[in-house]
């Protein structure tokens, strides 16, 4: 498919005009429409889309930017940070910068697998909604003499507001340093902190879905086995303890947790679970499914506290400010230093979507 660059063309007089001005005008009115640089370039150049809204260009219009600017990003003919920096493209570095970060967010480990829905909120606190079940649990038939009342599903607010938190990474690179390094090369840095933002996020969810988010209850622990050991019937019993129709996806632990789930006998043998088939053939332990769900290792979670959740039911979160960088810094002081960050909050929708087996 030929890409049809001509409104491109039209807009890059206003990319070099803003970046040999270093005149950062282009991203305080994307952020004032509450959008990013790349999704101000798509209502000036929309790129084509299938009828389910995804891009169907092979590239998009931040892409088509690049192409114009001659701005190669990776293989042999890549620029160096420095060629960004003095051509006439500098404007679109830090956007440049914030997608790859974004990149190395959902390369690893991507929090938003763990989140039932993600809004968007005015801030600063939010009021969190959540299912309440206990009533819902019974049976929905009634006698045709219409005697029984329907069992009620509510939703309700809790009794706490729940405070929106600015998270995020600061990057201290070194301008000197970083100048001659090709943006394939540099690129690894950003999906690094990209991925260590994500795990932040991830830290975070474990934490409410075992301790509440304030206004919640913490999670309730199943755990009925011998104190001390985590054994396969442990895992056997935490699976059958949501109630539908809540069904656990996910298990967030430790790493040596982890390790112990994948040394249990039944996991180890290939007659009865393809351990080494799945990895090889992903390389993430999270394809690695005890009991139908994805091992997701917790940077900070607590030994011996394993969080098992229905990820489509658990966890809200409220973003009152998507994942931003600092232009001006970026540009002003050519990397020396700048804050990559987002502004948002997690609260649990539905109490009993998520379990705790503290052995």
């Amino acid at each position: 498919m030929s890409i049809d660059l001509s409104h491109a063309n039209k807009l890059r007089n206003t990319v070099i005009e803003h970046s040999r001005a270093g005149n950062l005008a282009l991203y305080h009115e994307a952020q004032e429409a509450g959008l990013t640089l790349s999704e101000w370039l798509e209502k000036r150049d929309p790129s084509p889309r299938t009828t389910d809204g995804r891009i169907e260009s092979e590239l998009d219009a931040f892409e088509r930017q690049l192409a114009v600017q001659n701005i190669v990003t990776n293989g042999r003919d890549a620029i160096t940070v420095e060629q960004f920096f003095v051509g006439g493209a500098l404007i679109l570095l830090p956007e440049y910068i914030l997608r790859e970060i974004k990149r190395g967010y959902t390369m690893v480990q991507d929090p938003r697998e763990l989140v039932a829905v993600s809004v968007p909120e005015n801030g600063p606190t939010v009021r969190p909604i959540y299912i309440k079940t206990d009533a819902a649990k019974k049976g929905a038939a009634k006698r045709a003499s219409g005697a029984a009342a329907y069992p009620r599903v509510q939703l309700l607010y809790r009794d706490k507001e729940a405070a929106i938190l600015d998270r995020g990474r600061q990057f201290d690179f070194s301008y000197r340093v970083v100048k001659n390094q090709k943006l394939a090369e540099f690129r690894v840095f950003l999906w690094w902190i990209g991925a260590q933002i994500a795990y932040d996020e991830v830290d975070t969810i474990y934490d409410i879905a075992l301790n509440g988010d304030g206004s919640s209850p913490a999670a309730t622990d199943v755990f009925n086995g011998s104190a001390g050991t985590l054994a396969y019937s442990d895992l056997v019993h935490l699976t059958a303890s949501f109630d539908v129709p809540a069904t656990m996806t996910h298990i967030l632990a430790t790493k040596a947790d982890i390790e112990t789930i994948l040394n249990m006998s039944p996991f180890k043998d290939a007659d009865t679970y393809a351990v080494h088939e799945l990895f090889q053939r992903t390389g993430k332990t999270a394809s690695l499914m005890p009991m139908n769900a994805k091992l997701v290792a917790v940077p900070n979670a607590t030994a011996t506290k394993l969080i098992g959740m229905d990820s489509r039911f658990a966890i809200r979160e409220s973003v009152s400010q998507p994942l931003m960088i600092e232009a001006d810094k970026v540009i002003e002081r050519k990397l020396e230093t700048a804050v990559v960050s987002k502004e948002a909050v997690y609260t649990v929708m539905v109490d009993e979507a998520r379990k705790l087996l503290d052995y």
